[in-house]
């Protein structure tokens, strides 16, 4: 099957709220989907897009499918990560720089030692 042919009737696919969409960039099909949420800095509510899922042309529709499925978990999750907070703040956001973490990690281990 092509994956192209096949992602476009991603349209069959719905989950509350969000649109499903297919993209072409050079040689790569991408699924993505967007979504009206609150901003987490603004509180008003944007347009939010998902990462974008590289589609195999080897995929079968079950994949496919189970990719869009991934999709809205994996959004799901990121706005969980935005909006769970301890003390005001949130810990396990989704947009901490990796580097940043690894310094934490350097510290923590500093801290458990000594």
């Amino acid at each position: 099957m092509k994956t192209l042919d096949m992602a476009l009737h991603i349209i069959d696919v719905k989950f509350p709220g969000y649109k499903f969409c297919v993209h072409r960039h050079d040689a790569h099909i991408y699924l993505q989907a967007e979504f009206h949420s609150p901003c987490t800095n603004t509180g008003q509510l944007t347009l939010q897009k998902t990462r974008k899922w590289q589609l195999s042309e080897h995929m079968t529709e079950s994949e496919l499918i189970q990719t869009a499925f991934k999709c809205v978990l994996t959004a799901l999750e990121h706005e969980a990560r935005e909006q769970f907070t301890y003390k005001g703040r949130a810990v396990y956001g989704p947009h901490f720089d990796v580097n940043a973490l690894i310094d934490l990690c350097d510290n923590n281990m500093l801290e458990t030692r000594g």
